[in-house]
């Protein structure tokens, strides 16, 4: 395969990070973001899946920003991140991720507005192969979007994305 070298995408001044209605800190355009505009790349340490449990019990993460790129390798975006790890999620998203040479680009899916928070949809799923009752995802793991579209979990239908 080969490998495609893209520019970095740094801070243009479409956003700024503070405090959100739906989690802790969120995303928000500070002025017309168009469909299709690619927002970030989603930065941090890329670990093995494997070393997460070990760095939680160090104190190294709190494993809150941690972004799957496939069985083995995850972004922790707590280490060495950049501010696309405070985009919150939504069941009704205006981004989305896509992936380029196992890199995690946030695009756009439509036009958004000056004060408008940022989201995609997270998908969260189990690593293990036990699966978990819609109740226990609304439980364990609830949304907050507020969306009219609301599932009632960030967890989506997959093991693990």
């Amino acid at each position: 395969m080969t490998e495609i070298n893209l520019p970095p995408v740094t801070d243009r001044g479409f956003t700024t990070v503070k405090a959100s209605s739906i989690h802790g800190k969120g995303v928000f355009a500070v002025k017309l973001i168009p469909k299709g505009f690619r927002l970030y790349a989603y930065e941090g340490l890329r670990v093995k899946r494997s070393q997460l449990p070990e760095n939680y019990v160090k104190g190294l993460t709190s494993m809150v920003y941690v972004m799957n790129l496939d069985d083995e390798l995850v972004i922790d975006g707590e280490l060495e991140g950049n501010d696309s790890r405070y985009i919150n999620h939504s069941c009704s998203p205006n981004c989305e991720v896509y992936f380029l040479n196992n890199t995690p680009f946030i695009y756009s899916t439509r036009e958004i507005k000056e004060g408008e928070e940022l989201s995609y949809d997270y998908r969260l799923g189990m690593l293990g192969e036990e699966e978990l009752t819609l109740e226990q995802k609304k439980a364990w793991f609830p949304c907050h979007c507020g969306s009219s579209d609301c599932r009632g979990t960030i967890m989506g239908d997959k093991k693990f994305y």
